[in-house]
């Protein structure tokens, strides 16, 4: 399969409305209070909402399961999964998949030697929060930033940092927009053989690709 051509992810039209988002989305709730998170009612407003009260299972986090993870700075992760409870959860998040979206979830006030967890983090929200309080930031973060383009840049940007040249990046995003044209998957080998960059940012560069196909080839 040839890599180059001119076809862009902007290229293709995704005909899918904010009800579809909100019911496609995959927002998981990481917080030690169960009753702090309007889950269930967020639920019976539509959204698609999971609860974990401890971070058990890092797998899931780091493969795109979840579009939209609201994660508590503290209580939320075992000292043998984090040393640094919710920043280190969301230190390895942002490093295994940086264009996760992640809303920093706290009930305590800023506090600056954890400055890091809320720069870190796509948005803010306190608690316990209020059914209107969450729709707005998760709404809002959708809006913003769940779409194939948002997931494509951070690619970019990592395929740049790796030496990757603009002419062989636009070949990979020509590749990947045409399989999604045709609503097919991309293929990990047509798209990654040959380029010259570590394994480790090849398999993150693989997830992103991954999350970016779904809109196409999934159903809401």
């Amino acid at each position: 399969m040839p890599l180059f051509g001119k076809l862009t992810l902007n290229d293709i039209r995704l005909d899918m409305s904010f009800d579809e988002i909100r019911k496609r989305a995959r927002v998981l709730v990481i917080d030690d209070d169960a009753d702090a998170f309007p889950c269930e009612l967020l639920q019976n407003e539509g959204y698609n909402v999971r609860y974990w009260s401890k971070v058990e299972n890092l797998h899931d986090l780091e493969n795109g399961e979840f579009d939209l993870i609201v994660l508590d700075i503290f209580g939320v992760a075992p000292a043998r999964v984090s040393e640094n409870d919710g920043l280190g959860i969301l230190e390895h998040l942002k490093k295994h998949n940086p264009a996760q979206l992640v809303i920093a979830y706290s009930g305590q006030k800023y506090d600056l030697s954890q400055s890091s967890f809320w720069s870190m983090a796509d948005d803010y929200l306190g608690k316990p929060s209020s059914l209107i309080g969450c729709k707005e930031k998760i709404d809002g973060l959708l809006r913003r930033s769940f779409t194939p383009q948002h997931y494509w840049q951070a690619a970019a940007a990592m395929l740049q940092e790796a030496g990757v040249t603009d002419k062989k990046l636009s070949a990979i995003e020509g590749a990947v927009a045409k399989s999604l044209k045709r609503r097919t998957a991309p293929s990990r080998e047509a798209i990654l053989n040959g380029l010259a960059i570590a394994h480790h940012t090849a398999a993150t560069i693989w997830v992103l690709i991954q999350v970016i196909a779904k809109f196409y080839t999934s159903t809401p």
